[in-house]
């Protein structure tokens, strides 16, 4: 699959492309029940500090409070985090409590329960409804909590929500308590929900162990899959409750593929869990780093004949192995994982990122060609799940650690913390495996146990180091260590390393090991089945590394810097990790050493050229290396900067791909333009826009060095995200390129966003917003149609009936009708008649292959009768019938057949001449699992089917006549199944 087509997938949490499933057959709108789950993120009020008085009661004076939307963040901060002295302890960056406030309609039915759900808030968090106190979350700002406000709500009118987040230092939530190589962002800084639901309600994922819904698949193949699906409800009304659960599989088409359904009382005040397995045993799509293919699990709970709540979540299906000197596979097949560790952290905003910035990240990631990505050193949001679900990146992911253990409370949220990540994101396909250590530390053995106690289906990580700690996994099913200062990996073990640097140049910090060295190090070791990178990014620290912004950490390693521009390693990353599309490129001063030129490729050879002039054409540095890796560094004995510089690559001796890196003449003018990964264009009020001003010589060069002060100014429903008092309007930048955040607005129309400097013709861009919902349930949940399948094995009242066909016992020679139930309930009429002679309605044994039971059955007449199928009461539209006559004799018994069809696309048609039925019968079997009879027949009677498409007009109906094409042998009719075409492209 493209990387085009890849990307594509991203549209799918907003369109619902339905693909070959008919337009005429899936409903316009979703399916919905009881519950609404109602975005949160507009219209708060926000005050920095703690707020005098009672500021939690109705009647409290907020005029001078700000109003903002989420994510929030405590305090826009500038590119070096207002110059803060912090030390890694961070005393007093974001340190302080700060106040939120809102007013909430809530338009409940009698019963019903009222919850705020939220994703994550930096730390402590108390709520209050209505000027009383609902409660307190204290397990960290990581993981996802909610709070029921039944009790303390006022139904059919406005209620006051008021929370009060308390970022300071303590010893009791983990990460805090110590030091730490990252940012403790404050504020409300993930997304909030409002959720109403049924007394009879599916409970939420993180409230238990048995909570939620947890989707397993215990066996998968690329024919076949058995699916698991795990539900508990609860019954908070005041009296028994008949409950019915209905578990849907829907592929990508939006189609019911397989249904589950299951009955049970739930008592008042109790839990009851559903336990459901099923699976898909036909056209079984796996999820891969190249095919991300997902499925939907739709559950339904009814009672009382209504739908009274209702959830979705994804389903990937594949399986992962770590094979002794093969290395990981997926679904079967090796692979090398690499990619990088990924902070949620952007300038300005920090932790405050909404859902289209996660998904930034993700599919950059995805057109580096990356598969794998450790969050660090944390729970990441939702969102960036959903992305690497759509796009075919794993991800590992761990509870929010670093180096430091705290006080027993601090060990028993920190349990707490991984338990409720596992809860929160279990039903990922990304998902590969859990972090059970402390970072630096290596394997803590009751994270490990937590952490198989709710998800035995996944491996565990020791997070460990060469310098501290175990040398090995541990009690962990993987050693996965820091890869700074060449770790050695343990006889039989396999290694991931969760951390390594190395760029594209020299990297003195890792000797003369760099990003290349690294990475073949790796891909020649079966054993050593993977790596990412520290970090994908250049972020946040109080470590103080850098010495123009000593709280932003550049790293050597990193693909993008901190604005998410492109650094020389991304292209190398992109090179190495796309090798069917062909590249070169030279990268900038960051990926240069003094008096060379590096080229990255992964074409057999490289041409440099000079100011148009040929400098050498050469092979990679290195044909070691070259050996194992796509994109083998070239370098050329001419200084990087001497002049105009084109490179060349070739494959088969002919230019495949080129890259021009030309020496910039002054500043002339501005190119402006929207990064298009930050889409697509909502106007939901929370959405942050990048765009990119490229400060360009005369003949679009890109300058080198810093950039001019860049003002920006926008006009239409959007802001610009910080001022000049965080150097974010007016900004200078690095290596030609200033970036701005836009906020959008809450109203549709057209961004028009203007960049301009002193001295330079300006530029200008824009883009067109849509509309957003708050219905978070529509949103997400997507129509879907249960087909007419219909499966129907004939033969006589001692037929072997096939497993999950429908029998039709039949005696009569002059002919039934039966009426049977299609699998979306539709009830069809079908007659089974002969003309010339009467039918016979036979049974045996011993028929081996698939479906041999539906084909050692059948209704039968000799050569010169027909038998004559008809279906009755379908709707109209166009069907596929399949239709199975196979013979139990020889080959010179299985006469040639003629099919015709009556149906609305006129009477008589021929739809078959000659087809060949398949024959045999009770085969010896040999020890070598042949026969010495039939083979090639009877063993092949499940895959040759005649397929007849039929048109069913409004009479609902349609006849298949089924004739010997000669005057020998007879014609058989074993079973049929119908189920709609697919849709004409």
């Amino acid at each position: 699959m493209t990387l085009h087509k890849a990307l594509l997938t991203c549209l799918t949490l907003a369109t619902a492309t339905l693909g070959n499933a008919r337009p005429s057959d899936m409903p316009s709108e979703p399916p919905s029940s009881h519950r609404t789950k109602l975005s949160l993120n507009i219209g708060w009020q926000f005050h920095r500090g703690d707020a005098p008085g009672e500021p939690f009661q109705p009647g409290y004076d907020t005029a001078d409070w700000e109003p903002v939307n989420l994510p929030h963040t405590y305090k826009l901060a500038s590119i070096n985090l207002d110059d803060s002295e912090d030390d890694m302890y961070q005393l007093t960056f974001h340190r302080d409590v700060c106040w939120y406030r809102r007013t909430l309609r809530i338009d409940a039915r009698p019963g019903q329960r009222v919850f705020l759900e939220f994703e994550g808030a930096k730390q402590l968090t108390d709520l209050w409804v209505n000027g009383r106190h609902v409660g307190t979350h204290a397990i960290s700002g990581y993981t996802p909590f909610h709070f029921d406000i039944t009790d303390y709500v006022r139904n059919g009118a406005d209620n006051l929500i008021a929370l009060r987040l308390d970022n300071r230092k303590t010893d009791k939530i983990p990460p805090d308590g110590n030091r730490f190589d990252y940012v403790l962002f404050g504020g409300l800084y993930r997304d909030v929900y409002l959720v109403v639901t049924d007394p009879l309600r599916i409970t939420f994922p993180w409230e238990a162990r048995e909570a939620g819904i947890f989707i397993t698949t215990p066996s998968v193949s690329a024919k076949n899959a058995t699916i698991t699906v795990r539900t508990t409800v609860r019954n908070e009304g005041d009296a028994p409750r008949d409950a019915t659960l209905v578990t849907r599989i829907i592929d990508a088409e939006g189609t019911v593929v397989a249904r589950l359904t299951e009955t049970a009382s739930v008592k008042p005040g109790c839990d009851h869990t559903f336990l459901q397995t099923g699976g898909i045993d036909e056209d079984v799509h796996l999820w891969s780093f190249d095919d991300p293919y997902l499925y939907r699990v739709n559950t339904q709970l009814i009672a009382d004949g209504e739908v009274v709540d209702m959830a979705e979540n994804p389903l990937g299906l594949r399986w992962f192995e770590l094979r002794p000197g093969v290395g990981f596979c997926l679904n079967g097949q090796p692979v090398e994982l690499i990619g990088a560790n990924r902070h949620q952290q952007y300038p300005y905003i920090g932790d405050a990122v909404p859902d289209n910035l996660h998904w930034n990240d993700a599919i950059k990631f995805k057109k580096a060609g990356m598969n794998i990505i450790r969050l660090a050193h944390y729970p990441h949001d939702d969102a960036f799940l959903d992305a690497c679900d759509a796009l075919g990146i794993l991800v590992a992911e761990e509870p929010p650690t670093w180096i430091e253990f705290g006080p027993p409370v601090w060990m028993d949220r920190l349990e707490e913390s991984l338990r409720r990540m596992v809860r929160n994101h279990r039903n990922h396909p990304c998902v590969w495996g859990w972090g059970a250590g402390i970072n630096h530390r290596g394997p803590v053995k009751r994270l490990h146990y937590a952490a198989k106690q709710e998800d035995p289906t996944r491996i565990t990580m020791n997070n460990g180091t060469v310098w501290t700690g175990p040398q090995h996994r541990g009690i962990t099913d993987l050693y996965a260590v820091m890869d700074y200062r060449g770790a050695v990996r343990p006889e039989g073990e396999f290694l991931f390393a969760m951390e390594h640097s190395g760029g594209v140049a020299g990297t003195p910090e890792v000797g003369e090991e760099n990003l290349p060295d690294i990475v073949a190090r790796y891909k020649a070791d079966p054993w050593r089945i993977g790596l990412a990178s520290w970090a994908a990014h250049d972020g946040f620290s109080f470590k103080k590394r850098d010495p123009r912004y000593p709280n932003l950490s550049r790293w050597t390693a990193a693909a993008w810097d901190a604005f998410r521009i492109p650094k020389p390693v991304f292209y190398w990353y992109k090179a190495e990790l796309r090798p069917d599309e062909p590249m070169v490129h030279i990268p900038d001063d960051r990926g240069q050493e003094p008096g060379s030129t590096t080229v990255i490729s992964n074409c057999e050879e490289v041409e440099l050229l000079l100011d148009g002039k040929l400098v050498d054409r050469r092979g990679p540095a290195d044909p070691e290396k070259a050996a194992v890796l796509n994109a083998p560094l070239f370098r050329f004995p001419v200084p990087w900067d001497a002049g105009n510089l084109t490179a060349r690559g070739l494959i088969d001796g002919k230019v495949v791909a080129t890259h021009t890196r030309n020496r910039p003449g002054p500043a002339h003018h501005i190119a402006l333009a929207f990064d298009p990964d930050t889409g697509p264009w909502l106007a939901d009020g929370s959405s942050i826009y990048i765009a990119y001003a490229r400060v360009c010589d005369r003949d679009g060069n890109t300058i080198e060095g810093d950039t001019p002060l860049v003002h920006f100014a926008v006009d239409g429903p959007a802001e610009i995200v910080g001022d000049a008092s965080i150097g974010a309007n007016p900004v200078t930048w690095d290596h030609g390129v200033a970036p701005v955040l836009i906020r959008a607005g809450t109203t549709a129309g057209t961004i028009t966003l203007t960049a301009s400097a002193e001295g330079l013709q300006p530029g200008t861009a824009r883009i067109e917003t849509t509309p957003a919902t708050d219905d978070v349930l529509a949103r997400r949940i997507k129509p879907f149609v249960e087909p007419l399948r219909l499966r129907v094995d004939i033969g006589n009242p001692q037929q072997h009936v096939e497993d999950e066909w429908t029998a039709w016992n039949g005696q009569n020679p002059d002919g039934e009708s039966a009426v049977f139930t299609a699998f979306n309930g539709a009830s069809i009429r079908a007659s089974l008649r002969a003309a010339g002679a009467p039918l016979e309605w036979t049974n045996t044994w011993g028929v081996p292959g698939d479906l041999s039971f539906m084909i050692e059955d059948s209704v039968s007449v000799p050569a010169g009768a027909e038998i004559i199928l008809s279906l009755e009461n379908l709707p109209e539209g166009r069907y596929l019938l399949k239709t199975w006559h196979h013979i139990l004799g020889d080959r010179d018994e299985a006469t040639p057949l003629d099919l015709f069809v009556d149906d609305a696309a006129g009477r008589d048609r021929s739809v078959h001449r000659g087809f060949q039925p398949t024959y045999g019968a009770k085969i010896q079997v040999s020890a070598a699992g042949t026969g010495d009879r039939g083979d090639g027949g009877s063993n092949l009677g499940a895959g040759r089917f005649a397929e007849t498409l039929l048109h069913i007009g409004p009479d609902g109906a349609a006849t298949l006549r089924i004739r010997a094409a000669g005057d020998s042998g007879k014609v058989n009719l074993n079973g049929f199944e119908l189920h709609p075409a697919p849709a004409a492209p």
